[in-house]
């Protein structure tokens, strides 16, 4: 019986042992080959992913210099530059005036190197230079392409563009955006263009680091537009050709398709070829991977994966020869222990009793692990809708289990104190008009990235996007913080100025009331609410708290403040007695009423605010409008209607005096003629100044301050200098005189502050501008 058992037991180990080495040697190979394809699809949507994001930053970047671009065509002296009908000086001075924005713009952008503001009809750019045909097909050939095209912005692709010529020239790599001015335009309008030239170095970093990927794998990323030609590429003397001619750049230009990937033969090599198309520009971004990188990693995979296989054989056999009988009975011992004890759960009881002890241990356990990776996956997906989900039945008034809140915010990652929470909400100024769906969602998630990491600062904070583009903040504090409130808006400041400086936008950031318990975080979130809808009567980019808004809500305040929207009709036709009478009968009421001071107060803060924003409209200079700090300040300084009555008279007159000088067309009077008359006579005097003029024509320093710049159109200095600029470049051009001389010939007695003041307005000394015209010449 004993050899029969034996027996038995060789050929059951026999059995298994052959069962092991063919299960192991299939499930190596059928592995093997799952697991490459699976890599070769990885890999495949990483070269994908990785082209997209440079397609996105690409077109951030891009729309970013084209709203520059868009802004600088809008101003108003970039309007005057293409007027054919300035005098000499005016376009002088006006030059200067279009190059402190450009300036002001090549600052602020580290992408753009150089701006190029050009005339079709003058043939002259924002300096005053008139283009020769030379110059046209060298530094500016855009010019005459542009002047055909019939679009209104072309991405010109990656040129040289020289700073210096000579034996050893000096250039720089541009990608250049061409816009037309006007901006839009009929056929044969087009009065002139702007050249915004971009730094092909900065937008090269962009695809820099996607050249090579975790794992060894490392590829080539590059940039053509649609005619072929190189925008971008790491080897530079490929900017600017066109490389069309190769099979596969033809077809990843090909319309039909956007993006995708396709293998290649590229220089000799098969290839996996990744492009896909930057929408904004019209550009196509195509990165090339060889397939021997590709294979490096599948070629290690496969060896790991068959030495593994062996040892797992090898180790196999000799513990089934050597432990196979000692082992045999305890493990079947222990099959049958956990199946029992498995079975009599309802839950794992086995559906088809036939089955052995082993099989059922294996379906249980596998059956577990994919229940469980199941349920990790839809945590992982559904982590932030329930983070947004959770925020958004605290700013409501849901009714909610609070004393599981701190449970479900520990499980979802939400760190926030246990209590005196201030809720704010923060939304983009003008996202209507200047914001697509898209662009409004990234900027959001990007301000709420910013936001949580300036309130992990002060606090603990949580940001979401709500679905009507506002964001909506939480920051806790701990208990005991006195300094709460101040805290939470020096907070709000530094995220709108953040934004403002980085995001190149405005926020204006509404801040509720501090609250002691969740339950009451719903009534700081209402405040907040109220708050930034005061952006209407106090402005953008503005932080708002609830002591910028506070009012008695009397019965008597709506029907009172309703009554001052007849002031403002009085304002906008210019009817000052009329204007009197209203606000007689409107403080009549006032007191009729018996209203509380503090609401008296708020409410004429409230009209002032409403005769702002009719001077705005009227094209009035906002620096000539009072702020509601200042208008707060006053109105807490009367203890009586009849002053609060008299200020109110005194200011909305002096509105309605602005309203009526801005729609008056005034012209130059007679003592503007003379000063400018005396200006031009003796502009050589090193001692001309204000206060000269001022006793020269007995007029005070302020009057004549205040009327040359409104009737000259600049600030006396700014006039000075640009005559002074003139008459020096028509000395350098038509004299041998040295630099000395012609200083003290234009006014200044210091040679040194002549070259400094010259280079700032040219960027050119003296010296340099003359030899740059005798070259030309």
């Amino acid at each position: 019986m004993s050899a029969i058992r034996n027996n038995w037991m060789k050929k059951t180990l026999t059995g298994l042992l052959l069962l092991l080495i063919l299960t192991v040697a299939v499930s190596a190979v059928s592995f093997y080959l799952i697991f490459t394809g699976s890599l070769k699809e990885q890999l495949n949507r990483t070269n994908m992913e990785l082209v997209k994001q440079v397609e996105h930053k690409l077109e951030l970047v891009l729309q970013s210099i084209d709203n520059e671009a868009v802004q600088l065509v809008q101003y108003e002296e970039t309007k005057k530059f293409f007027d054919e009908n300035l005098s000499p000086g005016e376009r002088t001075g006006n030059d200067f005036r279009v190059g402190n924005h450009i300036d002001r713009m090549i600052r602020s952008d580290s992408y753009i190197f150089s701006i190029d503001v050009y005339s079709y009809r003058q043939n002259r750019l924002v300096s005053g230079d008139i283009l020769t045909d030379e110059r046209k097909l060298e530094d500016y050939s855009w010019i005459s392409q542009f002047e055909r095209y019939k679009g209104y912005s072309s991405w010109l692709p990656a040129r040289r563009l020289y700073i210096t010529q000579g034996n050893s020239p000096t250039y720089r790599n541009v990608v250049t955006l061409v816009r037309t001015y006007p901006l839009i335009h009929s056929e044969g309008a087009r009065q002139g263009a702007i050249a915004f030239n971009i730094k092909e170095e900065m937008l090269h970093t962009l695809i820099q680091n996607t050249d090579g990927v975790s794992g060894g794998e490392r590829g080539l990323t590059f940039v053509v537009d649609r005619s072929g030609q190189v925008v971008l590429h790491t080897d530079k003397s490929k900017l600017g050709k066109d490389i069309s001619q190769y099979s596969h750049i033809a077809k990843a230009l090909s319309p039909d398709s956007p993006e995708g990937f396709f293998a290649e033969q590229v220089d000799g090599q098969p290839s996996q070829v990744f492009y896909t198309e930057v929408p904004y520009a019209g550009w196509r971004i195509i990165r090339i991977v060889s397939d021997v990188q590709v294979n490096k990693q599948l070629t290690t995979v496969r060896n790991t994966f068959f030495a593994i296989a062996g040892g797992i054989l090898l180790l196999s056999a000799a513990l089934a020869l050597i432990l196979g009988r000692w082992t045999f009975q305890p493990l079947n011992r222990f099959l049958q222990s956990v199946s029992a004890k498995l079975s009599s759960n309802p839950h794992y009881a086995p559906a088809d009793p036939g089955k052995d002890d082993l099989q059922f241990l294996e379906a249980t356990f596998e059956n577990l692990m994919a229940n469980s990776e199941t349920l990790r996956k839809q945590m992982r997906e559904s982590q932030p809708i329930l983070k947004w989900q959770l925020i958004m039945e605290l700013l409501s008034d849901y009714k909610m289990n609070f004393s599981n809140a701190r449970q479900y915010m520990d499980m979802l990652g939400i760190d926030l104190y246990p209590d005196r929470f201030i809720a704010m909400a923060a939304d983009y100024d003008g996202k209507k008009e200047s914001m697509s769906g898209r662009d409004l969602h990234l900027y959001n998630y990007a301000l709420c990235n910013v936001a949580e990491e300036l309130m992990q600062a002060e606090g603990k904070g949580v940001a979401i996007e709500l679905e009507n583009g506002t964001c909506a903040l939480l920051i806790s504090f701990e208990e005991g913080d006195k300094d709460a409130e101040v805290r939470a808006v020096a907070v709000a400041e530094l995220i709108k100025s953040y934004v403002e400086e980085n995001f190149k936008r405005t926020v204006t950031i509404g801040i509720g009331g501090l609250v002691d318990s969740m339950k009451d975080i719903h009534h700081s979130y209402k405040q907040a609410l109220e708050s930034i809808a005061y952006r209407l009567a106090l402005g953008g980019n503005m932080v708002i708290t609830l002591e910028d808004v506070q009012h008695d809500q009397s019965p008597h305040y709506y029907k009172l403040m309703s009554m001052t929207d007849s002031f403002m009709d009085s304002m906008k036709l210019l009817e000052a007695e009329k204007l009197q009478a209203q606000i007689q009968r409107w403080f009549d009421a006032l007191a009729q009423y018996n209203i509380s001071p503090e609401m008296i107060r708020q409410l004429n803060l409230q009209c002032l605010m409403k005769a702002a924003m009719v001077l705005n409209e009227a094209g009035v200079d906002p620096d000539k409008i009072r702020l509601p700090e200042e208008v707060r300040e006053t109105l807490n300084q009367y203890d009586s209607l009849e002053g609060l009555q008299h200020y109110l008279v005194q200011v909305l007159s002096a509105y309605m005096e602005q309203i009526r000088t801005k729609r008056s067309n005034r012209e130059k009077s007679d003592l503007i003629l003379r000063v400018l008359d005396y200006i031009q006579a003796n502009y050589s005097r090193a001692d001309l100044s204000l206060n000269l003029l001022a006793e020269e024509f007995g007029v005070s320093v302020s009057h004549l301050s205040k009327v040359f710049k409104e009737q000259a159109e600049s600030n006396f200095i700014d006039y000075l200098m640009e005559l002074r600029l003139t008459k020096a470049k028509q000395l350098l051009e038509e004299t041998d005189g040295k630099v000395r001389d012609i200083a003290e010939a234009v006014g200044y007695s210091n040679v040194n502050s002549f070259v400094r003041i010259f280079k700032k307005l040219t960027a050119l000394t003296p010296s340099e501008y003359r030899e740059r015209k005798v070259q030309k010449d």
